[in-house]
């Protein structure tokens, strides 16, 4: 993750961060399965698809609700 310039809470192991400028991306990663979320829809689907290029995914569909 740090490779794709995200930073690692220490609070949380599976939170990260992504800043670009003035706006962020949240990243949660638990185990197989990750949540990317922002308040500019361009910029974590592109956050996420770098994600994907490094990693073996599969977009299921937009998370709604998450636990």
């Amino acid at each position: 993750m740090k490779k794709l310039g995200f930073e690692k809470l220490n609070t949380n192991a599976n939170l990260f961060i992504y800043k670009e400028e003035n706006l962020i991306v949240v990243a949660i990663i638990d185990v197989d399965n990750a949540l990317f979320c922002g308040p500019l829809k361009a910029l974590v689907k592109k956050v996420k698809a770098a994600f994907m290029k490094k990693w073996e995914c599969h977009i299921f569909k937009d998370g709604h609700e998450f636990l």
